[in-house]
């Protein structure tokens, strides 16, 4: 764990043993709404790779999508266990930072939760095992060790995107699916549209980032140039993800026509006055990119219900 994650130790009230309590907490603390769109990414992943609803093992999708879960957890509750200083100086109201669940309960809990989920990988097959070893390893080197990769934009850009695409890969190996162009238009353009989501995120964290000595870039370019970057980033990722549909996947036509309006809704606000003020209005372009990929999967797996 970092350092920073016991500074505050002292300043956080104990549950004791891992227990239920302290698992529900794990859970609220773990973001369920994030959980829920890795899954939604799995399942999308594995659904366009198979191509129809008949071809794919729903056993082995099940056991692998619960080892996801487990790893995507356990990812999750560590960042927040290892983010005590930055959570609380933002006024984070999740249970580490709000003092219910100390740091190290967390973290005990988050290397159980990841052992667990690699376990089950294992028994899904060797190459769903590689790509969940490998988003354990991503996962533990964004939130710990002497240089974590959340510390500077480049390294939270290769974490999250890296997160993705190996979410979509996993989901078209457990369906038994291949490489098509489809898939993969799907996969870069839906990975890349998180790391938008990660520069988002920071214009409502400056507090937190500026007291753990991170390098983002609204501490980098100043609060004008971040927000010029996220608009410019967010409608080129839009504006791509259209263009690779129109050539290569005009399946994804009604998806990439989704994510070029959000994107574009999204540069708006974070250049406007919506995003300007208190920590919940400059949190809104992070809102509308959770709003855009919610609304791209459950898009895709609708059209495939009612192919």
């Amino acid at each position: 764990m970092t350092e920073s994650m016991y500074k505050l130790n002292a300043t956080v009230r104990p549950t004791g043993a891992i227990n239920g309590q302290a698992v529900r907490l794990a859970w609220s603390e773990a973001r369920p709404a994030v959980q829920v769109i890795f899954q939604l990414r799995l399942l999308t992943g594995a659904l366009v790779g198979a191509g129809a609803l008949a071809d794919v093992s729903w056993g082995a999708m099940a056991a692998g999508a619960a080892a996801w879960l487990l790893l995507t957890w356990s990812t999750y509750l560590l960042n927040g266990a290892a983010d005590v200083v930055e959570d609380q100086s933002n006024g984070s109201t999740r249970p580490i930072a709000r003092g219910d669940l100390d740091a190290l309960t967390g973290g005990r809990l988050a290397t159980l939760l990841g052992a667990a989920g690699l376990s089950l990988s294992a028994v899904v097959s060797e190459r769903f095992f590689l790509l969940a070893l490998l988003l354990s390893v991503l996962s533990w080197a964004y939130s710990t060790g002497p240089a974590p990769l959340k510390n500077t934009v480049a390294g939270v850009q290769v974490t999250v995107v890296g997160a993705g695409l190996l979410t979509y890969l996993a989901g078209i190996n457990v369906a038994g699916g291949s490489l098509t162009e489809t898939v993969l238009v799907l996969a870069v353009a839906m990975s890349a549209w998180m790391g938008i989501g990660g520069l988002a995120k920071d214009l409502s964290d400056v507090a937190g980032d500026r007291a753990a000595g991170r390098h983002t870039l609204p501490l980098l370019w100043g609060e004008r140039g971040a927000r010029l970057a996220i608009a410019t980033a967010a409608t080129v990722v839009g504006t791509a993800f259209l263009t690779a549909a129109l050539t290569l996947a005009p399946g994804l036509l009604p998806v990439a026509g989704l994510v070029l309006a959000g994107s574009l809704v999204l540069a708006a606000v974070a250049l406007g006055r919506w995003s300007e003020g208190d920590r919940a209005a400059r949190r809104r372009p992070y809102r509308i990119f959770m709003i855009t990929q919610y609304a791209a999967h459950l898009t895709i797996l609708l059209q495939l219900v009612l192919r």
